[in-house]
């Protein structure tokens, strides 16, 4: 028994000793619940939306601000066009569009019934559901107050309904989820197997006393980081084709853009993780402290800050603010873009430069604390 307590009073010595792990052990749920209490959340809100007004009339211009003042939509801009509307949708820039027909006006004032085009990017499947249900409310809404007016004034009777939405859903028909999730995947398996691996590959070499062995070797610190790094990317342009098979053979996923393109938009995101896991690897001792950083200060907040699961436009502001320094959630913008739209170069490129500059700074950054360390 006695030698009992003084082996738990040596891991708790020990545990005090390493101080790097501690603070890891009692700040990393305090800051992954901060995290996940400001940023999951199941309400659909701030929904972007464009509005082409043919009519511009007083009507027209209640029923926008409808929407507007409901508190779930954000009018993002007016077009005077409907070819206009295509770049917004293209660009994620709006999830709804409403088109308002020349005659709006009139024939609400004649008592008829009018017809308004709504385009919902359905990428999201959820999203959009909810979206539509907020449409359907509003309309409802409207068409109540016209009618209450209209019955003041003529008569009408209450059932006579005046504006019929024409819904129609892009990119995602069918509402399907997993057209939206299986995209996302592919990224969140890329970050994980490159962070993860990287991380721990770097850190094992020095448990194992392998890595002061490696220095002392004519290979020089330049090819020591390249060698260590090539394998982990060609592993993960791997694992982005098979996951792109495995989503057509099992859940007809169909990739529509280019798949060079994602494979070249996979070069600036691996800057990032490949860098972060080596910076990682590098201020770390032990595999358990690794694997602790990558997956409490890196992997989560990706996963909780990308829009991976929760629609970053739902998170406060200063949530949002962070997320913009999260490579993962331009990547996965690419993702769902080239699978569920079929966008171009022209329409994702400065979310590729967003990337490429991230990592631009980390992955620098972190070659720069491994040499110091070899040094």
């Amino acid at each position: 028994m006695i030698t009992l307590i003084e082996f738990i009073k040596k891991e708790f010595i020990q545990l005090r000793r390493d101080k790097r792990m501690l603070p890891l052990i009692f700040l990393a749920p305090v800051l992954q619940l901060i995290i996940i209490g400001y940023a999951i959340t199941f309400d659909v809100k701030n929904i972007p939306f464009v509005v082409c007004d043919l009519d511009r009339s007083v009507e027209s211009r209640n029923f926008i601000e409808s929407f507007k003042s409901s508190g779930y939509f954000v009018l993002t801009s007016s077009v005077y066009s409907q070819k206009e509307i295509d770049y917004y949708l293209d660009k994620s820039l709006a999830t709804i569009a409403i088109v308002i027909p020349k005659d709006f006006s009139s024939k609400i004032n004649k008592g008829e019934k009018t017809e308004i085009q709504i385009l919902v990017d359905g990428s999201d499947a959820y999203s959009a559901n909810v979206s539509l249900s907020y449409i359907t409310g509003l309309t409802f809404n409207f068409n109540k107050n016209i009618l209450i007016k209209f019955f003041d004034l003529k008569g009408l009777p209450v059932s006579f309904v005046k504006i019929d939405p024409e819904i129609r859903v892009w990119y995602n028909p069918q509402l399907k989820s997993s057209n939206y999730f299986i995209p996302g995947i592919i990224g969140l398996l890329l970050t994980i197997m490159t962070l993860i691996l990287t991380s721990m590959a770097i850190v094992k070499e020095k448990e194992y006393g392998t890595l002061e062995q490696l220095i002392v070797t004519p290979i020089r610190k330049f090819e020591l980081i390249v060698g260590k790094l090539i394998p982990f990317t060609i592993i993960g342009f791997i694992e982005v084709l098979i996951v792109i098979a495995a989503a057509f053979i099992f859940f007809d996923v169909e990739l529509k853009g280019s798949l060079l393109l994602l494979l070249i938009s996979c070069i600036p995101f691996l800057f990032s993780t490949l860098g972060l896991g080596m910076l990682v690897s590098t201020i770390s001792r032990t595999q358990q402290q690794a694997m602790m950083l990558a997956v409490f200060l890196i992997m989560l907040p990706f996963l909780y800050l990308s829009g991976f699961t929760f629609p970053v436009e739902n998170m406060p502001p200063i949530i949002q603010f962070a997320s913009n320094f999260i490579p993962l959630k331009y990547f996965l913008i690419i993702l769902r873009s080239l699978f569920l739209k079929g966008s171009g170069i022209s329409e994702l490129w400065d979310e590729m430069l967003i990337m490429l500059a991230i990592g631009l700074v980390v992955f620098p950054l972190s070659v720069l604390v491994f040499r110091k360390q070899l040094s």
